[in-house]
């Protein structure tokens, strides 16, 4: 058996191979050849081949086994992530800048703690079960409805602690440095630690306030109303009046490492105060985004940690936007019952200059609550095992309802989950020139029985607006962050591209052709067809929608290759076969 270090690091040469090929970071004068159980790479007289056994869109292979490295008649088998790395610079003419070596390296690090945790919370569960004497085979679903009909479990929390893989074809998907081993069991959403997050206050003079909410103190009155008489008092025990100051909550990584550094001297005026205030918090999915346990908040902050492959600070102008649009587009979300977005009530940056202000700066949403019976999870929990019957819960929902996973439930699925997601969002393109960041990080579905699905997209920062588009709906919007603001249409339509199509049903679909008697040219014709249906000809940018969906080609972000020519803010995209591409 395989320990969890080797698990790891084949995981990672499989990724950073994968990357290579499909990004075409490899030299000119690079042959690949696709055999029916075999890719092989051949340059100069050498050649790396590793065992496929499956080929996927979007240029993705499953991958078993090792990687063989063949000079002449000599074969060797690579065995480690650094050997791999080695052979790429030395004898395939791809450097690896170092700073990027050591990401990988964290990475794979991060894969093996997460993979150790995951097979003790397996053996725990099981070993619960029995002592209970319930049923050793329970299904998740079943299991899950079970613990929150006690109160014991919050569903869509327990799911965003499930995913092991994490972005599922990026190499850096577990890359938190600086953190150590420590660090990382303390603060990332596997090892479901509750996290301290520390209370500050602000003096008013030094902080920027966006507020969705007409009450001017939102804070103190909703999301730390349990705290408020402690923090007045606190303030006047120090001879200040708590209604000079804001509130701001900071992450305990980022106060230790940041705060006491960046702003010493804040501090040393009492311009910035630490109070004995803390909120017990655990780790979403999104590392930096917090749930609040006693209150139906969650908070994103600042870490000054490269989670995959950025660094995770909040733009002062992001806590300005979020509340703002999610304000002034409520009468849009409000259209389709089937999609929510998150409520964002508030934001709060430092007034200071815009690099330190990012290090001190946080938005509040409100907890996501899906109405109907059943389970929520983050979406991209779905494609990954959970410890209950050691099964995708993609796969656990399917054996839930229709009692066992078959061509028919699974395309019954993909029908209902497309149907549900495509439509609200093509919309809100059409009408309000907005495609929302859905990708399986952002989404969280409500699943209940007779395939009956609900959605909300939480995190407004990744959308990409054409404000032409926007004015027309809402003629004095203003958007202060640029970046969510596209050059064109085709901009927006490649974020919803990306974010639905490719990483949404893409992942979804690559899964669950895996079963006999499924394939996935069959399951991307239902959602090629449901695209189709939603886009109305009578509303703008039909033509655009139709052209940029359906061509032959697809714009795919490269990860490692921004990561190698150190463009993580500018994206560098590699073109692949569209799936739902017409005329096949």
């Amino acid at each position: 058996m395989e320990t969890t270090i080797q698990q790891a690091d084949m995981n990672m040469q499989h990724r950073v191979f994968n990357a290579w090929v499909k990004e075409h970071i490899y030299p000119e004068g690079t042959h690949i050849r696709h055999l029916k159980d075999r890719l092989e790479v051949q340059y100069k007289g050498q050649l790396l081949s590793v065992k496929i056994t499956d080929r996927g869109a979007f240029e993705r292979y499953k991958m078993a086994g090792q990687i063989q490295y063949q000079v002449g008649n000599q074969t060797t088998p690579i065995a480690s992530l650094e050997a791999l790395v080695e052979i790429l610079e030395t004898h395939f003419d791809t450097p690896f800048p170092e700073r990027l070596k050591q990401e990988l390296i964290h990475s794979r690090r991060g894969f093996d703690l997460t993979y150790a945790q995951m097979e003790q919370r397996r053996n725990l569960i099981q070993d619960s079960m029995k002592f209970s004497r319930m049923p050793v085979s329970l299904n998740y679903f079943a299991w899950m409805s079970h613990m929150t009909a006690l109160g014991e479990m919050d569903d869509l929390l327990y799911s965003e602690s499930l995913v092991a893989e994490g972005h599922p074809t990026h190499p850096l998907s577990k890359t938190k440095l600086p953190l150590t081993n420590e660090e990382v069991q303390r603060y990332a959403p596997e090892f479901e630690q509750i996290i301290p997050l520390k209370v500050m206050l602000l003096k008013k003079a030094d902080a920027v306030t966006t507020s969705a909410s007409h009450d001017q103190d939102f804070m103190l009155n909703e999301v730390l109303k349990h705290h408020k008489q402690q923090l007045k008092d606190y303030a006047k025990a120090l001879g200040y009046n708590i209604d000079d100051f804001e509130v701001v909550i900071v992450h305990p990584w980022q106060y230790e490492h940041v705060i006491v550094e960046q702003f010493k001297s804040w501090m040393i005026e009492q311009r910035l105060i630490p109070t004995p205030v803390t909120l017990k918090s655990k780790a979403t999915l999104s590392f930096r985004t917090l749930a609040l346990l006693d209150d139906p908040f969650q908070i994103k902050l600042p870490v000054q940690v490269q989670a995959t492959s950025a660094v995770r600070t909040v733009s002062s102008v992001t806590t300005v936007d979020g509340p703002k649009l999610s304000y002034e587009l409520q009468d849009m979300l409000d259209v389709y019952p089937q999609l929510k977005v998150a409520k964002e009530p508030f934001g709060l940056h430092a007034e200071t200059e815009p690099d330190e202000a990012r290090q001190l700066a946080y938005i509040v949403r409100e907890k996501p609550e899906l109405d109907g019976e059943g389970v929520t999870v983050v979406t991209a929990s779905l494609v990954n095992s959970n410890p209950v019957d050691n099964k995708k819960i993609a796969e656990s929902y399917l054996e839930w309802v229709d009692n066992e996973v078959t061509p028919d439930s699974i395309k019954q699925f993909i029908t209902i989950y497309a149907h549900t997601l495509i439509p609200p969002l093509i919309a809100y393109i059409q009408e309000y020139g907005i495609a929302l960041e859905a990708h399986m990080q952002n989404t969280i579905v409500k699943l209940g029985k007779d395939y009956k699905m609900t959605f909300m997209v939480r995190d407004l920062g990744g959308s990409r607006i054409d404000l032409d588009t926007l004015r027309k709906k809402v003629p004095n919007v203003r958007v202060e962050n640029e970046s969510l603001i596209a050059k064109d249409m085709e901009a927006v339509i490649a974020k919803f591209q990306h974010a639905v199509i490719q990483n949404q049903l893409g992942e979804l679909i690559y899964h669950l052709s895996q079963y006999e008697g499924v394939t996935e040219a069959e399951l991307f014709e239902i959602v090629q067809h449901i695209t189709k249906q939603a886009i109305d000809p009578n509303q703008p940018h039909a033509e655009v929608l139709h052209r940029v969906l359906f061509g032959p080609t697809i714009k795919v972000k490269s990860l490692l290759r921004m990561r190698m020519e150190g463009k993580v803010k500018r994206y560098v995209n590699t073109v692949l076969e569209n799936p739902l591409r017409e005329g096949e």
